[in-house]
């Protein structure tokens, strides 16, 4: 889905919506992000079995991931290029609480229509500017930055790495009235959940000063209520020529998008085709030794052994990292009443 194609405004500085009926937020990230995971791992992959394997299906598999690692490096420094954290499930987790949060505080879309396995990104590429920041994570007392997506990055001239290390009072400027507002406006949210309407100065890893307009500053809950940060959106800002912006969403191909999700969850189509070169390479030794009569300590014999243990270790690699996936994401959503 395309973010910035047919969507029109509705209430809210945050809330847009598709003109195709949308389908809901699901109601928790579970059975969206770890099911996929499962059906792997019990053998659902939905790809051609080992039979028809080609016969160089190790080396399909390499200029895959060649190919893969190739684009992103094309892609690199791209604003939109959603980065690697925010699709890790740690980052899937902070996407859901994100919408998850603002839903429940103003029973209002921060994005409709997107599933949870796309809300990363599509929160990422959003035509608003959101960021959140640690303020009740136990011992701190200068609260930094967790997320910030493209708009806001833009805005406030920051990379993603540069966000996540610069503490959430220096969005403002220096002076004491707009520091002070500023923490008058994060302890009324800390104590009412919410805050809607306001606009603030603001400014820039430059310098560039700009006023943030009708923002919505929101806790974030976990799902027992807990309150694990705090969150601005806002769609608007105005320049000191008086000039009032529009933010617009980016768009990206499925290419960038599938690059985005990176490898750290491999495919049932990897499973299988590292499975049928194991399997290739195993028939070709024992085809040495019982077709052509040779022995263990021939050159050819040794050299295809030392091709099956690679082969082997591939394949070693693909299940370990869908094992870890599997934990990480079990650890990760994880409820309190389980």
């Amino acid at each position: 889905m395309q973010l910035s194609r047919g969507l029109t405004a509705a209430t809210g500085p945050a809330c847009w919506r598709l003109r195709s009926p949308p389908a809901p937020l699901p109601a928790a990230p579970r059975r969206v992000c770890v099911q996929p995971v499962l059906a792997a791992k019990k053998g659902d992959k939905g790809g051609k079995g080992g039979k028809g394997a080609k016969k160089s299906a190790l080396a399909d598999l390499l200029k895959k991931k060649e190919e893969a690692t190739g684009s992103a490096g094309a892609t690199e420094g791209a604003s939109n290029t959603v980065p690697a954290e925010c699709v890790s499930p740690e980052g899937r987790m902070l996407a859901f609480t994100l919408a998850d949060s603002y839903y429940r505080l103003t029973k209002k879309f921060l994005l409709e229509g997107v599933d949870f396995e796309k809300l990363p990104a599509a929160l990422f590429r959003a035509p608003f500017a959101l960021l959140a920041h640690n303020k009740f994570q136990a011992g701190v007392t200068d609260p930094i930055y967790i997320y910030g997506n493209r708009a806001a990055l833009e805005l406030f001239e920051k990379s993603w790495d540069d966000l996540l290390q610069m503490p959430s009072r220096l969005s403002a400027p220096v002076e004491d009235s707009a520091q002070t507002d500023r923490n008058g406006l994060l302890e009324k949210a800390a104590k009412t959940g919410i805050v809607t309407g306001y606009e603030a100065w603001r400014i820039s890893s430059s310098g560039r000063r700009f006023k943030i307009k009708d923002v919505t500053l929101f806790n974030l809950m976990d799902r027992s209520g807990t309150k694990v940060g705090q969150a601005a959106v806002f769609s608007q800002y105005e320049t000191e020529d008086g000039v009032v912006h529009t933010i617009k969403g980016s768009e990206a191909g499925a290419e960038e998008d599938e690059v985005a999700a990176g490898p750290t969850i491999p495919t049932p189509e990897e499973i299988e085709a590292a499975e049928a070169a194991v399997t290739e390479q195993a028939a070709h030794v024992r085809s040495l030794k019982e077709v052509q009569g040779l022995q263990n300590n021939d050159i050819p014999v040794q050299i295809a052994v030392m091709e099956l243990k690679k082969r082997k270790e591939q394949l070693a690699g693909l299940q370990k990292a869908l094992e870890d996936a599997l934990a990480a994401s079990k650890a990760a959503f994880d409820d309190d009443d389980e």
